[in-house]
């Protein structure tokens, strides 16, 4: 009897084994992607057969009589809580997906809510445009006043994990996968003219000519955030950056984090051998999330959005990088292009739920 109620217990919904299932087996599990990635890949494959025409795609609009032989995919996000490289790596799946059906995609972050915009700027500013050109020579407007447009649906894509993205790109390193993204990166995902030289300048700066280790520590409102990758303890990644510096030939760490902290942590460990860009950060963090926290400056969400890509920009750039799986880090492997000397990257599963 006693061996029944075990049995019971382990299978049962608040048992072991579906809990090792949920978190070491699930999309944002550790264990066959550590240990089985073909099994993870064809789980991939299996888990989004045929479901990312129903999810991506959504209803079609005629706005106009312009541009009749032509099919317009409107890409638009719904989730107002991502940061640059959120947005970023969901634009990336919906490329993919336009490119597949031969629509032609263009980027709206202006009649829709987002974390780049102030409330009074919706529907006025593109905030896309920002920082990206779009992805084609038709503008937004040209959109609005043609025939046949597809909404996509505002849902996050799979590219929007960064855990699938690290997969494809590094874990699994397909090359057919990695070309693809790689392929949009370059060709669709151009950062306008204005961003890239304040992108070179502070390369000039802080990186040229140096053997660096870029490095991605991700605090305040990720940690203990059920289904959000689980973040290293502050004193592996130290231990892990002194370890790979020395393994990786590199003289400097280029530390990536919204966390003052983490910063002067940094900075009494390696001293003159740390580098960072000059950006706004949080001290002392509470609760909130990250993306509502200003800095009481004029165009801060601009802000604040430059100061992030500047810093995945720079990763991107260094000779290595560790980091765990969030948004900095897909970001920087994608805008790497796989140049990277060498990648360390945690993957640690992902926190609980709580209810």
């Amino acid at each position: 009897m006693r061996n029944i109620n075990f049995i019971k217990t382990f299978f049962s919904a608040d048992g072991c084994f579906l809990k090792f299932i949920k978190t070491h087996i699930s999309i944002d599990g550790c264990f066959l992607r550590t240990y089985l990635p073909f099994l993870y890949h064809l789980y991939l494959k299996i888990y989004f057969f045929n479901r990312e025409d129903k999810s991506l795609c959504g209803e079609k609009k005629c706005f106009g009589n312009q541009n009749p032989e032509k099919t317009f995919f409107l890409i638009r996000m719904e989730n107002y809580g991502m940061g640059v490289f959120g947005y970023f790596n969901c634009v990336l799946g919906y490329l993919k997906y336009a490119q597949k059906k031969g629509y032609i995609p263009v980027i709206d972050m202006k009649n829709y809510p987002n974390s780049y915009l102030e409330k009074d700027e919706v529907g006025k500013i593109n905030s896309w445009e920002y920082y990206f050109d779009q992805p084609d020579k038709y503008t937004l407007d040209e959109v609005y006043k043609s025939k046949n447009v597809v909404l996509s649906t505002g849902i996050n894509t799979i590219e929007t994990s960064p855990t699938v993205l690290w997969f494809y790109l590094y874990r699994w390193r397909s090359k057919k996968r990695s070309k693809e993204y790689f392929h949009i990166i370059d060709h669709q995902l151009e950062i306008n003219r204005q961003t890239q030289l304040i992108l070179d300048e502070n390369y000039c700066r802080i990186l040229e000519g140096k053997r660096v280790t870029g490095v991605v520590k991700r605090g305040s409102d990720i940690v203990n955030c059920g289904g959000h990758a689980i973040q290293p303890e502050l004193t592996e990644l130290i231990d892990r950056t002194e370890r790979m510096l020395a393994a990786w030939n590199c003289d400097y760490v280029f530390l990536a984090t919204e966390e003052e902290e983490t910063v002067t942590v940094f900075q009494k460990i390696f001293g003159d051998k740390l580098l960072t860009n000059t950006c706004a950060r949080v001290s002392n963090y509470t609760k909130g999330a990250y993306c509502d926290i200003t800095f009481n400056r004029h165009n801060d969400k601009y802000f604040k959005g430059l100061e992030y890509l500047t810093t995945v920009y720079l990763l991107s750039r260094c000779t290595a990088l560790i980091g765990s799986l969030v948004g900095a880090t897909a970001g920087a492997l994608g805008l790497n292009r796989g140049n990277y000397e060498n990648v360390y990257v945690y993957d640690l599963g992902v926190y609980p739920h709580y209810s």
